[in-house]
């Protein structure tokens, strides 16, 4: 059942202004923002019944490659996310290297952990957390742990086990951020960090393309940060933040089609240009983006 009463799912404040957005596959719900602390959510939420629905179907991922039909879109997915996952090994491995005990939440299928173990010089042992049943009937990461940390508590041969927790594109999804993060400290070694990415509301391309600006605003997405309200939830879940930042992970081609076009490009993720002897103007271009503070990848890094 849908709550009509606003609550801002960071400091439980009652009073929001509407920012004119809207999700654009969910009628009736707005973009707000929190009066007290500047949060941004969607309002209404989601009733329990429709995130359950969303996590054990994977309905908006597999909407993505084009066929909804449970089974029969696997292999299109992974390469449809083929490009995301180099580009986020790329991203965070010497990172990873300087660990033993690595832990990914919301690890999905186990793209991301299927290709760190592909690699013959990596150090370190990863595992992967999923809910999803259907993501966890397809898991090909390996190791896998099919807890939901909001309703669970940590088990004790997971307590103090990992130096280092990686999480990306999960904390945008979740109605109770604080909490969440508070229940994870468990799972921390002494002397461990986490790193959480999540989709930068203000980043570049927002700022150039009006339809992209529209196209962010999605229904399974309940939070939209920025630096400072990322930074906010962290510390009010009792973490020091070493670091927040941006990376740009989109292509300028990817860009430059919004720009031309209003639209998205489906077939692929469009991070890496289509000849190897052009990408090193895709990689100033980035570098650029991304060091401004506008990059689409939003990321912190903090301890406990």
């Amino acid at each position: 059942m849908v709550n009509n009463i606003f609550c801002c799912i960071v400091c439980r404040n009652g009073n929001y202004e509407k920012t004119g957005k809207h999700p654009r596959d969910r009628i009736g719900s707005d973009i707000v923002i929190c009066k007290k602390c500047g949060h941004i959510q969607m309002f209404p939420l989601l009733s329990e019944e429709e995130f359950e629905e969303e996590y054990a179907t994977d309905k908006t991922v597999r909407a993505v490659v084009g066929d909804e039909t449970q089974g029969t879109d696997f292999d299109k997915m992974r390469v449809k996310f083929s490009e995301w996952t180099k580009q986020h090994v790329d991203l965070y491995w010497e990172k990873l290297q300087k660990h033993k005990h690595v832990l990914e939440l919301a690890s999905g299928y186990g793209f991301f952990a299927e290709e760190l173990n592909k690699r013959k010089d990596k150090k370190f042992e990863i595992e992967g957390v999923e809910i999803g049943d259907f993501r966890l009937k397809n898991y090909v990461g390996g190791g896998v742990h099919n807890i939901n940390f909001l309703k669970e508590d940590v088990p004790d041969d997971m307590k103090g086990k990992y130096d280092f927790i990686i999480c990306m594109h999960l904390l945008e999804h979740l109605t109770e951020p604080v909490s969440y993060l508070q229940k994870i400290k468990p799972l921390l070694a002494e002397g461990g960090e986490v790193l959480f990415e999540v989709p930068n509301t203000y980043c570049f391309l927002a700022g150039l393309s009006p339809e992209y600006s529209d196209f962010i605003y999605l229904y399974e997405h309940v939070s939209y940060y920025h630096k400072d309200t990322l930074k906010m939830v962290f510390e009010m879940a009792g973490y020091n933040v070493k670091n927040v930042y941006t990376k740009e992970i989109y292509s300028i081609e990817n860009h430059i089609r919004w720009l031309r076009e209003g639209k998205p490009f489906t077939k692929y993720n469009q991070m890496y240009l289509p000849d190897s002897r052009i990408e090193f103007i895709n990689e100033e271009y980035k570098k650029a983006v991304g060091d401004m503070g506008k990059g689409y990848s939003l990321i912190i890094e903090a301890e406990i």
